[in-house]
Formats: C-alpha cells, sequence, structure tokens
C-alpha cells in the first residue's frame, strides 16, 4: 500500500488501483450513516404498506356502501 500524496487517511492498493480510506472515525461515521439509511428506508417501506393497506379498506368500504344502497333502493322498491 502507498500513501496517497496530499491525504494522511488514505492508501493506494498498487495492485488493483483502489483507494482505501484507513481512518477509523470516517468508517464509524459511514457505518451509523448507512444505519440510518437503512431505517429510513425501512419506516418509508411500513408507510407504504400501511397506505396500501387503508386503501384497500377504503375499497372495501366504498364496496359495502353500493351494496347497501343498492339492498335499500330494492327495498324501497317493494314497499311501495
Amino acid at each position: 500500500m502507498k500513501q496517497v500524496q496530499g491525504y494522511s487517511n488514505l492508501v493506494k492498493d498498487p495492485s488493483t488501483g483502489g483507494i482505501v480510506n484507513n481512518d477509523p472515525a470516517a468508517y464509524q461515521k459511514y457505518i451509523q450513516q448507512r444505519n440510518l439509511a437503512k431505517q429510513k428506508l425501512e419506516k418509508e417501506k411500513e408507510l407504504q404498506n400501511k397506505v396500501i393497506g387503508l386503501e384497500s379498506d377504503i375499497n372495501n368500504i366504498k364496496s359495502d356502501v353500493t351494496e347497501i344502497k343498492n339492498l335499500l333502493g330494492t327495498l324501497i322498491k317493494s314497499i311501495t
């Protein structure tokens, strides 16, 4: 590994050309940010699932109300 000129925390792998950050504090910060991003995605997925469930419930209620209206219309017609 060769030190990257001008950067004390970066080294370059001569065989692959890859640059590696060997600063443990920066790595910990990256891990924390990654975990926060994962948590945010999980919360967004939970909210999307809740919205999908609520949409389904609303559509079921609409269907039930339509059925009740039809039954009431039939009942009124049979009474008169």
